[in-house]
């Protein structure tokens, strides 16, 4: 960009971009100047030691980036609708506004995308509409509360004022379960189960000063009902210990906790790295915890069993099964618990399983209509049903027919779930080698068993 239109764009503001702007030379922001940005902005120069406002303003998405760092003095961010993309670092030297909006950085480039707060800078107007979703640092000797959220949050991590102006922190949050990279298994003292719902990455860049380091909770947080049970807990590099509980502030519904002791004595820490909400005891759900979900052959028919050791808001759980692990089909909804702090234990039956593979997984959805799968489980029929007595259609209204009885006597008895026989019942249609067809119509709906002399299965009555 030419410097004269520079000053053009910067002298007579209102006069935005709607385009990209590059800067390839000496761009400077004089006291009490405004720069207003629709579009891209690409730093290829020098954009430093800036006195005025920037404003990033409008309704389509737009990107800073470059190879050279954008600083300014003031930055107001006003977007009525998407994102600002931050492929740059971006200094802030007194003041971040947020009117509306949200600045976002990619987690894996944290060493080079990333919003700073100078020694001194600050922000106002942060809210679930108008945060970082993305990597912050801090610079100095000032406390600070990171506005860090993800997915339409802002969920927040505090810490206490380091020691020296060039220390700084680097944070981000991330509302995903933190056990696929750091167990949730894995449990130190003091620690009965930690969120599976969300985690901080919070570390000491430069410096050596301990802080206190202060969680915040919301209503994605799945969960917090007992607040002097909570911990800070921090992943060390092999298990998930505590840090404490040194004092918290509002609800259930929403507040923060502080690293420290006895709920009340705030106590700095020197060891960082990724954070999230644990608890003392069985209370504070915070996960809506499914332990386990397996599938599993039981004669015929496909056993699925689940566990979940707490839930919350929990309304249902279906069940769904394919053929090929891409069109899925519900055949079962088992009501969920609500909410619960104990162990539960779930389970159904599949009585008519695909020929060969079936798959099958388990939805679970809130009352509010939120959802959320288990992963897939696989069972292969094709081994277990040589040699044994197959029945279909399963369920079946009126006819049956028995397959793989060649070699049976044809001589067979059927009962109903409280073992009463029910033979008299059935007639025979059509006999033919290793095949039988019967007429169940006068039987009531319900499951039956069928036994013959060496085999048996079940079969449902509709």
């Amino acid at each position: 960009m030419k410097l004269a239109y520079a000053f053009f764009a910067l002298s007579f503001y209102p006069i935005f971009s709607f385009g990209q702007i590059r800067n390839n030379g000496n761009l400077r922001m004089h006291s009490d100047s405004k720069m207003g940005l629709f579009g891209d902005f690409v730093n290829e120069g020098d954009f430093t030691s800036n006195l005025g406002t920037l404003h990033i303003v409008g309704s389509k998405s737009q990107a800073l980036g470059g190879s050279k760092l954008i600083q300014t003095n003031h930055l107001t961010i006003n977007k009525t609708s998407n994102s600002l993309q931050l492929d740059n670092v971006l200094k802030i030297t007194e003041m971040l506004t947020f009117v509306k909006g949200v600045i976002t950085t990619d987690h894996i480039d944290y060493d080079t995308e990333y919003v700073e707060f100078l020694d001194n800078a600050s922000y106002t107007g942060e809210s679930d509409t108008s945060h970082i979703d993305g990597v912050i640092r801090k610079v100095g000797n000032d406390a600070f509360v990171f506005p860090t959220g993800d997915n339409s949050f802002l969920r927040t991590i505090a810490i206490s004022a380091p020691v020296a102006i060039t220390d700084h922190f680097t944070a981000y949050y991330t509302e995903a379960n933190p056990d696929g990279l750091y167990s949730g298994a894995s449990l130190g003292a003091d620690v009965h189960h930690i969120s599976a719902c969300e985690y901080w990455v919070l570390n000491r860049t430069n410096g050596n000063s301990s802080v206190e380091v202060t969680l915040s909770w919301s209503s994605n947080s799945c969960g917090v009902d007992n607040l002097c049970d909570l911990r800070v807990a921090k992943w060390n590099g092999t298990q998930w210990i505590s840090e404490g509980n040194g004092g918290t502030t509002g609800s259930g519904l929403s507040g923060t906790v502080v690293s420290g002791s006895n709920c009340s004595v705030p106590e700095p820490i020197s060891n960082f790295s990724p954070f999230t909400l644990g608890s003392f005891s069985s209370d504070n759900p915070l996960p809506i915890d499914l332990t386990s979900f397996t599938a599993n052959l039981c004669e015929l028919s496909v056993c699925l069993n689940w566990q979940t050791s707490s839930e919350i808001n929990n309304d249902f759980f279906t069940i769904e099964k394919s053929s090929d692990g891409l069109i899925w089909k519900a055949f079962a909804d088992i009501k969920g618990a609500g909410n619960s702090k104990s162990l539960l234990n779930y389970k159904a039956i599949d009585t008519s399983p695909f020929s060969g593979i079936s798959y099958y997984r388990l939805k679970q959805t809130d009352f509010n209509g939120e959802f959320k799968y288990s992963s897939i489980e696989m069972v292969n029929i094709t081994n277990a049903t040589e040699g044994k007595l197959i029945i279909y259609p399963n369920p079946a209204k009126d006819l049956i027919t028995l397959k793989g009885i060649a070699g049976e006597s044809i001589q067979f008895k059927i009962f109903n779930v409280l073992g009463q026989e029910v033979t008299r019942s059935i007639s025979i249609l059509k006999n033919s080698e290793g095949n039988l067809q019967l007429n169940i119509s006068l039987l009531l709906p319900g499951t039956y068993y069928l036994k013959t002399k060496n085999k048996y299965n079940s079969f449902i009555k509709y």
